[in-house]
């Protein structure tokens, strides 16, 4: 049985679960953002609400696979003290920390989500904020330590994913700092 697990193709699952999980993370914090536009009448809400659980549950999942096949890997091994300790890898210990970290950070994310009654809206929003910074971890992660990364497909993957989540984020602002967003903020917290 260890054979078969061993004899797949550990590398090639290593990358493409990497690259898929960016996509689908970035596609996720991209539909979170937008659900957040308060143009959305209440059934498209659920449908972006369901999308946006959807790509950041399955980026997540392929995100803790990208995570544990370097430990079966005999190509580049890994230790699991590599693997779980942030900065402990002897190849590119700040890069894999960075995937770590964001690993770590995407758990609390998802926790907190699942959570979100019992810590309170005002806790859980603070701890959903760090999906900012988890996505560019992942992004440094991936661009610079990627084997792919050279490919200029790859390249555009994360240029494209970083220009979607901005201009998002910069409309998101905008809605919050149009006349009568204070209103509607307030109606929400009530």
């Amino acid at each position: 049985m260890i054979q078969w697990i061993v004899d797949w193709p550990v590398w090639q699952i290593i990358r493409v679960t990497g690259i898929v999980s960016f996509i689908c993370l970035s596609l996720g914090i991209a539909l979170g953002i937008m659900y957040s536009y308060p143009v959305w009448p209440a059934k498209s809400k659920v449908n972006l609400y369901k999308l946006h659980q959807f790509f950041n549950h399955a980026g997540i999942g392929l995100m803790l696979l990208h995570a544990v096949f370097p430990v079966i890997s005999t190509y580049m091994p890994f230790s699991w003290k590599e693997v779980l300790l942030p900065f402990a890898a002897q190849h590119e210990p700040v890069l894999n920390g960075l995937g770590t970290l964001a690993v770590y950070g995407l758990l609390i994310v998802l926790l907190s989500t699942d959570l979100r009654n019992a810590i309170g809206k005002k806790l859980w929003h603070m701890l959903h904020l760090l999906s900012y910074p988890i996505f560019i971890l992942v992004a440094v992660h991936g661009s610079f330590l990627g084997s792919d990364s050279a490919m200029a497909a790859i390249r555009w993957i994360y240029i494209g994913s970083f220009i979607l989540v901005g201009l998002l984020t910069i409309g998101r602002f905008m809605f919050l700092s149009s006349p009568g967003a204070a209103t509607k903020k307030e109606k929400r917290l009530v």
